[in-house]
C-alpha cells in the first residue's frame, strides 16, 4: 500500500510465528514485500520461483513483537497471532502487509477494513476464534 516494493521472490520460513516476525523485520528494513511466503512444510517448488530461505531470528522477532505493541497496538499483535493460527492459504502475506502498513499508519490500521489485507486478517482471526470457542463447548 505505501512505500513497499513487491519483489518477485518466494520467502520460505520454518512455519512459526517468530519466523514470520523475522520476515517482517527483514521486509521493514529493506522496504520490500515478497510475492509469496511459504512454510517449508508447504513448499512446492516450480521453475518460476526465486526462493529465499529466511531463518528464524529471535532477536529480530522480538524487536518486531515489541515494535507492534509500542507503535501500533496490542490488538494488532493479537489479531496477527490468531490470524496466523488459522489454516488459510496466503495468510502470511496478509499478516505481513497488515503489520508493515500498521507501522506506517499506527493504531488506525485496525479501523481500515476496506483494505483487503486488514479485512483478511480480521476474518482469519474471527474464524480462528470461532473455531476455538466451538471446540471448548464440546470438550
Amino acid at each position: 500500500m505505501f512505500n513497499w516494493n513487491v519483489i518477485n521472490k518466494t520467502y520460505v520460513y520454518d512455519g512459526t510465528f517468530e519466523g514470520l516476525l523475522t520476515i517482517a523485520f527483514d521486509c521493514y528494513i529493506k522496504k520490500v514485500i515478497p510475492l509469496r511466503i511459504v512454510s517449508k512444510s508447504n513448499l512446492e517448488i516450480n521453475f518460476l520461483d526465486t526462493i529465499v530461505e529466511i531463518s528464524k531470528d529471535e532477536v529480530k522477532a522480538k524487536r518486531i513483537f515489541d515494535g507492534i505493541v509500542k507503535n501500533i497496538s496490542y490488538s494488532t499483535l493479537y489479531n496477527s497471532y490468531y490470524a496466523f493460527l488459522s489454516d488459510s492459504m496466503g495468510k502470511e502475506i496478509h499478516i505481513l502487509k497488515y503489520i508493515l502498513n500498521g507501522f506506517m499508519i499506527g493504531p488506525k490500521i485496525n479501523t481500515m477494513l476496506s483494505l483487503d489485507f486488514v479485512f483478511a486478517v480480521f476474518s482469519m482471526r474471527k474464524r480462528m476464534l470461532g473455531e476455538s470457542h466451538r471446540f471448548k463447548r464440546f470438550t
